[in-house]
């Protein structure tokens, strides 16, 4: 992993979470993102805010700068460390399509439980 690159904190405990993140490493040849579960020590240190939390609300990317960014902006900034992101990213471009994009994440990160159930993965300490 390069030191320059992203790393992403996701729910290792929400299935949705789980295999978002299984697709978008699969997406990620060049392995640019590391990520990390939210329910580890390394991610708590990393992002101090996060401890007090007993879910995670939405996935955070910390960018190559140290910027850290949440949900769709999250999504966002990965975009641009994967194969064809660039182009995909453009979408955010559209007139509103940020907005609605957010709208839907926050439903779809509120329910995800409900939803989709917990994946009770051991996650690594």
């Amino acid at each position: 992993m390069k030191k320059n690159n992203p790393t992403c904190i996701y729910d290792a405990n929400c299935r949705l979470c789980v295999s978002s993140k299984k697709w978008i490493e699969r997406w990620d040849i060049k392995n640019n993102i590391q990520f990390i579960p939210f329910q580890s020590e390394e991610a708590k240190k990393k992002i101090p805010d996060i401890a007090s939390l007993n879910r995670l609300d939405a996935m955070r990317v910390i960018s190559p700068n140290g910027e850290i960014s949440l949900g769709v902006s999250a999504f966002r900034t990965m975009l641009f460390f994967l194969p064809m992101g660039k182009i995909i990213a453009l979408f955010f471009r559209l007139p509103g399509a940020f907005y609605f994009a957010n709208k839907i994440y926050q439903v779809i990160a509120k329910n995800r439980y409900d939803w989709f159930g917990a994946e009770h993965e051991k996650t690594k300490p």
